[in-house]
């Protein structure tokens, strides 16, 4: 393993120079519902591995086995990888305020990617308790209250991440969140508080509180304030939410105001919440897509049936916005020839759909774990989709 020979120095002057460089061409754009990727349509089947950057955090070993995720990536033709970049918990925080030792592995990270010509999606804030958890806060403080700790935090962690790479085309895009969609409107289920995601050894709240929750009212000028910051800082890179498809109830939910509604929503009330929560300035539609949780709807009875995708891409045809599918996969375990995953990416073809990423490459621990020893049959999948 290579070690880390540069000074704090040396590394900040040597990645500024290295990521000046990028051309405008370089960079992906939107020209209407369609990315385009040096100048030609980008069409792409490719990975999510999320804890990519906290390996690189790690050092050793753990850094070593990312630098071989991408470097096998790149080999195989899997040229975007789409990874948490932020620390999931307060603990992976703790060297943040060391320039050095933090952004030197981001540094790292981007430039072993460019080497290996891979392009990256770092999602700003994975968590959503994370910058709550730091300053002893809850969700709606950061949503609603510009002067809380953790909107203070999560602006800087913000302005740290896009004005340091904003020249840098090895970033494909920015993604906001991870499926936080999926959090809101739910309050009715836990009107006292609750626990999730709380390892206190790990830095967390105790407990979730009644203001931990939040609506969708809240969140929509939240994520458009927070967009519109990233677009002051860098004019280069485009936006997604990292957001998941919406529940099948979520308009429903979201119009029930606190008091829970699981009616199914229609196509159109879905294209409303689809449209709603992407407000200018963020430039891409995203959805995750997994078999159960987003298919069976509108009619499909089918588990392994990736028709509804057909939806969604119409819906997105109607609001204007590029659609991708920032997560995939099948049960791989107990389904090898992953059926349901096959029919994704042939829907994912058929509609043009530009970016369709799947969950979770060279990630032993994780039960969606993708790569060429375990899961052989899904990586040949995944390159004769490429290829066509």
């Amino acid at each position: 393993m290579r070690n880390l020979l540069l000074s704090g120095i040396l590394i900040w002057s040597v990645s500024v120079a290295a990521f000046s460089q990028g051309e405008g061409s370089a960079f992906l754009q939107r020209k209407g519902t369609q990315l385009l990727l040096n100048g030609k349509r980008l069409r792409l089947v490719s990975v999510n591995k999320f804890d990519l950057f906290l390996r690189f955090l790690e050092g050793g070993e753990a850094k070593q086995q990312a630098v071989q995720a991408i470097q096998e990536a790149s080999k195989l033709g899997f040229t975007v990888i789409r990874f948490a970049g932020v620390g999931f918990y307060p603990s992976h925080m703790r060297n943040w305020a060391n320039e050095k030792v933090y952004w030197g592995a981001f540094d790292e990270l981007v430039q072993t990617a460019k080497q290996q010509g891979v392009r990256l999606i770092p999602v700003i804030n994975w968590n959503i308790y994370l910058f709550p958890d730091m300053a002893n806060e809850c969700v709606q403080d950061m949503l609603t209250n510009p002067d809380s700790r953790s909107r203070q935090y999560l602006w800087l962690y913000t302005y740290q991440i896009v004005s340091r790479y904003k020249n840098e085309p090895t970033i494909l895009f920015w993604e906001l969140t991870n499926e936080m969609n999926l959090g809101a409107d739910l309050e009715f289920m836990y009107p006292y508080g609750w626990s999730n995601l709380n390892p206190v050894h790990e830095g967390t709240s105790f407990m979730r509180l009644r203001r931990d929750h939040f609506t969708t009212e809240q969140m929509i000028p939240f994520l458009k304030e927070w967009a519109t910051f990233i677009k002051q800082i860098d004019p280069n890179h485009l936006i997604g939410s990292g957001f998941s498809s919406p529940r099948p109830a979520a308009q429903h939910l979201r119009l029930a105001r606190g008091k829970g509604d699981w009616t199914e929503d229609s196509v159109s009330e879905m294209e409303t919440y689809l449209r709603d929560t992407h407000p200018d300035p963020i430039d891409l539609l995203s959805i995750h897509f997994y078999r159960k949780h987003d298919n069976l709807r509108f009619g499909n009875k089918d588990e392994d049936s990736a028709q509804v995708l057909a939806v969604f891409k119409q819906a997105s045809e109607r609001i204007g916005k590029p659609l991708y599918i920032g997560e995939t996969g099948d049960e791989y375990a107990q389904r090898a020839d992953a059926p349901f995953l096959r029919n994704v990416l042939e829907q994912a073809k058929k509609l043009d759909i530009p970016l369709t990423l799947v969950w979770n490459w060279m990630s032993p621990s994780d039960q969606y774990d993708v790569n060429p020893q375990r899961t052989p049959q899904v990586v040949q999948m995944m390159r004769e989709a490429n290829n066509r």
